[in-house]
């Protein structure tokens, strides 16, 4: 009766030894397997959501530099004086500055033609000469772009097709005056900021202009 007694405890035993063998190990024990794991174990955060954590993080501050860089180019208040550069010598091209800013001026004409948004081929000249005193003096610096228009016509009108010279203006000194796009940004200035009157023709084709400002 007695060897009956053990040998039904030795089996109960052995089989619950065995239950434990085949049992998981508790979700709150630490795994044996990658980095990965052992840091979801630590902090109790997914390694994507760590990324995700990490991307947002770059993102805003992104858009932190980026709102400080818009902030840099508030030239509203600037008081820009006529400059004389040695290396600038065509008539067609004006200068003006302080001690922010320097921005050079092309009118319409020069660029493109009427309601066109193609720099023409007669403009290689004096693009070459802003491109090449912006690498001498500003190497490195932010440019800004802005298109200008007169006020004739409709005003959304206006806007796009100084929208789209800018961007062709930068185009060209990317491709032909050797100018890093990534410290290119556009502005479609439309018909604001007229620096002479729409009454005339004269005023207007002033107005019609481009003009490349670096931020010094």
């Amino acid at each position: 009766m007695k060897k009956q007694f053990l040998s039904l405890f030795a089996a109960t035993a052995l089989l619950a030894s065995c239950n434990d063998l085949k049992k998981p190990e508790a979700k709150d024990e630490p795994q044996e397997a990658t980095a990965d794991t052992a840091v979801v174990y630590r902090n109790g955060e997914t390694p994507g959501a760590m990324a995700d954590s990490a991307g947002n993080a770059i993102e805003n501050a992104a858009t932190k530099t980026g709102n400080a860089i818009e902030n840099a180019w508030d030239m509203t208040k600037a008081k820009l004086a006529d400059t004389k550069l040695e290396e600038i010598d065509l008539p067609e091209i004006t200068v003006r500055g302080d001690e922010r800013y320097s921005v050079y001026g092309l009118e319409e004409k020069i660029l493109f033609d009427t309601d066109k948004a193609v720099v023409k081929p007669s403009a290689t000249r004096a693009l070459s000469e802003i491109s090449a005193s912006i690498g001498r003096r500003y190497a490195g610096k932010d440019v800004r772009i802005l298109g200008f228009a007169d006020s004739r016509g409709d005003k959304n009108y206006n806007r796009e097709l100084s929208a789209q010279r800018a961007a062709a203006v930068k185009d060209w000194l990317v491709k032909n005056g050797q100018m890093k796009a990534d410290r290119i940004s556009l502005e479609p200035m439309g018909e604001k900021a007229p620096v002479a009157s729409n009454a005339t023709a004269a005023g207007r084709q002033e107005n019609r202009r481009v003009e490349i400002a670096v931020l010094k």
